[in-house]
């Protein structure tokens, strides 16, 4: 018999997928997580854009449907004024995600940047920077921002308005909020500089500010990137408390939480004037405490295996 000619197969490997896209499967497993990116990525688009879409004056009193129930004229009611529910709820919803946004970036710039120099410099260093943030978390946060808008709300008002008054508000939240940061990254700092990758480059003469940047920092983005998610949430709450007492943004500039403190005296008249802005803010927690859990776990090496 003679043997058929058979051609040898060659097998091709798929090359292994990149750190982006193992992190990206790892984080899509988590549909509660995914959905709420998504969910995320829409109230932003909707804060954006949703005003233009739907142009309707959310300062506009109309005293012809005070407390009116939705309705197709006004798809969530209109409130104790006769204002359009749904125009000052997209509007609100830009001031809350404004304030989350300005808030985290005041944490992960002081946060990260001290962190990062206490757990690589360490001596002196950590030492200063560990006791100024030990002095900041004995300092109650809401303190200081009634302290902040009863000594500077007024004037900062006059100026830049309401929204520079909640910004103003806002910032001396994240003045006390940044330590915690600070010490998540500094204790991953604390790790990282001992390892052999650090060792290489400061044998092969890197400057320490290229060890920082290069070689640690890349290390703790998905540390600082999960605390502030989670801490957006908390962040958000607070803006809505200030509103409540009346320290955020001032009237007739809407806001969520003032719109619920404004609507609470008309609970049995129209509940849904409260209903639609706490449902507003209870989604928003969710989602980003969800999206937290999901990029928490993404970047946790244990839960890949």
């Amino acid at each position: 018999m003679i043997a058929a000619n058979r051609t040898p197969q060659t097998s091709i490997t798929a090359p292994p997928p990149s750190a982006g896209q193992s992190f990206w499967r790892q984080f899509a497993r988590n549909r509660l997580a995914l959905f709420s990116f998504w969910f995320i990525f829409l109230l932003i688009l909707v804060a954006i854009f949703g005003p233009m879409l739907y142009p309707a004056d959310p300062n506009h009193q109309n005293y012809e449907a005070i407390n009116a129930w939705p309705s197709v004229a006004y798809p969530l009611g209109t409130d104790s004024l006769g204002r359009d529910t749904l125009a000052r709820v997209m509007l609100g919803l830009r001031v809350s995600l404004l304030v989350a946004f300005y808030v985290e970036s005041i944490n992960i710039v002081l946060g990260a940047g001290f962190g990062l120099l206490a757990g690589y410099f360490g001596g002196w260093v950590d030492q200063l920077l560990s006791r100024l943030a030990d002095m900041l978390f004995a300092f109650p946060g809401l303190l200081l921002a009634i302290l902040v808008a009863a000594v500077f709300g007024q004037p900062v008002t006059e100026r830049f308005g309401g929204i520079g008054r909640l910004l103003l508000v806002a910032g001396s939240l994240a003045l006390v909020s940044w330590p915690l940061m600070a010490r998540y990254v500094r204790g991953q700092t604390l790790s990282l500089r001992e390892r052999d990758f650090v060792e290489a480059a400061r044998s092969i003469g890197a400057t320490n500010r290229r060890i920082i940047f290069i070689q640690i920092l890349p290390n703790v983005a998905g540390l600082i990137m999960v605390s502030a998610t989670l801490d957006v949430a908390a962040v958000i709450v607070n803006e809505a408390v200030l509103s409540l007492l009346g320290l955020g943004i001032q009237p007739p500039d809407p806001s969520i939480g003032q719109m619920i403190r404004q609507a609470i005296e008309y609970l049995e008249v129209n509940w849904s004037q409260v209903f639609f802005p706490s449902l507003t803010l209870t989604l928003m927690v969710l989602a980003f405490s969800f999206t937290g859990d999901g990029l928490r776990d993404a970047f946790d090496p244990q839960s890949r295996r």
